[in-house]
């Protein structure tokens, strides 16, 4: 079908998952093509485990990534706290919250973490120095956590959720 397009596919790189039984489907001819555990999908981890632990582990690795590339930036004193603020909440948080509307919330302290690791760079103060989260949210007016906006986000979907056709896959997977 792919050749029909004037599209080409290399057999060699490309892979699939086996998800279920072990049967397969002779009309695919996939036995030419090397199987996988998980692919990455939009940003997504797709995993025959069907668990999103390894998905919420790499966004909080991307987010950890983001604050270490701009580390002389939030160490700096020549820029405020405020246009540092923005910075957070227009490259760092979505980084962190992709998605979030389908995490389970075990992930919770892990982003509360890289949260605080950028406040805390952001006002120049090391955990040495041992300030407590408070004193540095004061600093940096901040009034909400980015889980707290994750629960609100996750409650806003269900309520998306609830209001949809009892056919949907959404609302099938939920009433489950």
């Amino acid at each position: 079908e792919y050749d029909n397009w004037g599209m080409n596919v290399n057999m060699h790189k490309t892979e699939y998952p086996r998800i279920g039984k072990e049967q397969e489907d002779p009309d695919l001819q996939l036995r030419h093509l090397k199987r996988c555990e998980e692919y990455k999908y939009l940003g997504s981890i797709i995993s025959n485990i069907g668990t999103s632990e390894n998905d919420t582990k790499q966004i909080v690795q991307q987010g950890r990534k983001c604050i270490r590339i701009l580390n002389s930036l939030l160490w700096s004193n020549q820029i405020t706290i405020a246009t540092k603020s923005t910075i957070y909440r227009a490259i760092v948080k979505p980084i962190l919250t992709y998605e979030s509307e389908c995490w389970q919330m075990s992930v919770k302290r892990r982003v509360d973490a890289v949260e605080m690791d950028f406040l805390r760079r952001s006002c120049r103060v090391s955990k040495i120095e041992r300030i407590p989260n408070e004193v540095i949210r004061r600093r940096t007016k901040r009034t909400d956590t980015t889980t707290e906006r994750i629960e609100t986000r996750q409650l806003i979907w269900y309520g998306h959720v609830r209001k949809m056709e009892n056919d949907r896959w959404p609302k099938t997977v939920i009433n489950y």
